[in-house]
């Protein structure tokens, strides 16, 4: 058998075997198109084969029409397939059928040589002792789809080299290796159409087979069906979350931009590398960074890779909810605390105080609660206006948030009255913290446009000993009780209830 012949049978297995891979693997969806396009171009290299060894012009005709079968869908069905390749949206029904539409009516004109020579004018056959070529001159249909395949071809170009720009180490290979297999039956084709020899030997069967070779590597070595897919590949490089694979013990296997600068540590890493410092991931939910001087809130996301009903890998995503926290802060700000004075707001005030009143320490606790109200505010408003009042009130309540410990509570009761709660105190401590609380009210000058202003304040107090039963209610009828007294007795002072 001469070489030429050897050189054909050995492209037809090649088509054979990556048919037979490309549906073995028909699980994945990607690998609908690659199905197809290998079944034509089966046909192409098949058909071409049973050319060459024709003995008469008749045979070989028989061996273009098995050709024709397949080469009118081979463009269009690897445009598919690319497209599918780096995830974008299959074409609906309709459109695949008036995509399909100019290639099978090539294929029938072509089938339909010498009825109808809309796709051969007429052909001759051509035998040198080694190959035979049934040479045909193309009509106008021939043209329109050489045109039609150049289109398709330079969609796919545009296509793979926009995807090659900013892609990763691996989407780049196999990026590569889709437009080889284009570019090498384009060459190919070009050549063989420029050249006069009419007896030359066809290599574009050859060159097609070559293509899905490069396709075949591509899927074994380069898990273009099996893996994550170029577009999704590129959707997780380019996310704004920070994504990372790794092994069952938490081994480093792959992370994308996002994670890298998060964790600046995987740079260092190769797969298969441990990764401890990822281990402390495992049993959170949410996650606390400083990046760039500034506190970021992450919520910790993993999901296990099963293969074949048992997990192999872990998906660890760090989800930025910074925003989200600090939209959650605020919300929870302005249902928490006066937005003038900036301490607990009533309900707030009430809700914890009655919560630490009846925790179990509460009961070997000594508390006092204090009723703080400013005195003649009314006048203030009167005499420089409610802005200047609201200065007073915020002012007072710094004053007295900052005079308590943090465990002590304070909040606005209401108007320009501030309640407090202290915890663990004798009557002695609460005396001596009261007085010196109101001789700094007493003795802070209030500055307003100009305006020179003192304020005082009276203060009602009540007391409830270590092993009695702490009411907030009580002691609030007690504390405004010593209030309306120390008002009473001249104001600026302060009155212990039941003296």
């Amino acid at each position: 058998m001469n070489p030429y012949i050897w050189f054909m049978l050995i492209s037809t297995v090649v088509c054979v075997i990556l048919l037979i891979y490309a549906v073995a693997n028909h699980n994945s969806e990607r690998s609908f198109f690659l199905i197809f396009s290998s079944i034509c171009t089966f046909l192409y290299t098949f058909g071409y084969l049973l050319e060459i060894i024709s003995p008469t012009l008749e045979a070989a005709f028989i061996g273009v029409r098995v050709q024709k079968m397949g080469s009118p869908f081979l463009v269009l069905l690897n445009y598919l397939f690319v497209r599918d390749v780096y995830g974008e949206k299959r074409f609906r029904f309709r459109t695949l059928c008036l995509l399909f539409a100019f290639p099978v009516f090539n294929l029938f004109t072509a089938q339909a040589f010498p009825l109808v020579r809309l796709h051969y004018t007429h052909i001759e056959y051509f035998w040198n002792g080694m190959i035979a070529n049934c040479q045909g001159y193309p009509g106008p249909v021939n043209y329109l789809a050489t045109a039609y395949s150049f289109v398709f071809v330079f969609f796919n170009l545009r296509r793979i080299l926009n995807h090659l720009r900013g892609a990763g180490k691996q989407q780049k290979s196999q990026g590569l290796c889709l437009l080889a297999s284009i570019l090498i039956p384009l060459v190919v084709n070009i050549y063989h159409t420029l050249s006069a020899n009419q007896l030359r030997l066809d290599l574009n069967p050859f060159a097609v087979s070559v293509s899905l070779a490069l396709l075949l590597y591509s899927v074994r070595n380069q898990n273009l069906l099996n893996a994550v897919p170029l577009a999704r590949a590129q959707v997780i490089e380019s996310m704004v979350d920070a994504f990372i694979v790794c092994g069952k013990d938490f081994s480093f296997l792959d992370a994308n931009r996002a994670a890298k600068k998060l964790f600046p540590e995987l740079n260092t890493l190769q797969p298969g590398d441990p990764m401890e410092q990822v281990k402390r991931f495992e049993q959170e939910n949410e996650l606390c960074l400083q990046i760039d001087g500034e506190v970021r809130f992450y919520k910790v996301t993993q999901t296990h890779i099963l293969q074949n009903n048992k997990s192999s890998a872990i998906c660890i995503v760090f989800h930025d909810i910074t925003e989200k926290e600090n939209q959650l802060q605020k919300l929870y700000g302005k249902a928490t605390f006066d937005p003038l004075m900036h301490i607990y707001n009533r309900a707030t005030f009430f809700d914890r105080a009655n919560f630490t009143l009846s925790s179990d320490k509460a009961k070997n606790c000594r508390y006092a609660l204090l009723m703080i109200d400013l005195d003649y505010f009314k006048s203030v408003n009167d005499t420089y206006g409610h802005s200047c009042g609201d200065t007073v009130l915020e002012t007072v309540a710094v004053i007295v948030k900052g005079h308590f410990r943090k465990n002590d509570l304070v909040g606005r009761y209401g108007g320009e009255e501030i309640v407090a709660l202290l915890e663990n105190i004798s009557v002695s401590q609460m005396r001596a913290a009261v007085e010196k609380l109101r001789t700094n009210i007493e003795n802070t000058i209030i500055p307003y446009q100009g305006n020179e202003l003192n304020v005082t304040v009276s203060i009602g107090m009540a007391h409830s000993p270590a092993g009695s039963v702490h009411s907030v209610e009580e002691l609030l009828v007690q504390a405004d009780s010593a209030l309306y007294k120390a008002k009473n007795d001249g104001r600026n002072r302060a009155w212990l209830y039941g003296e």
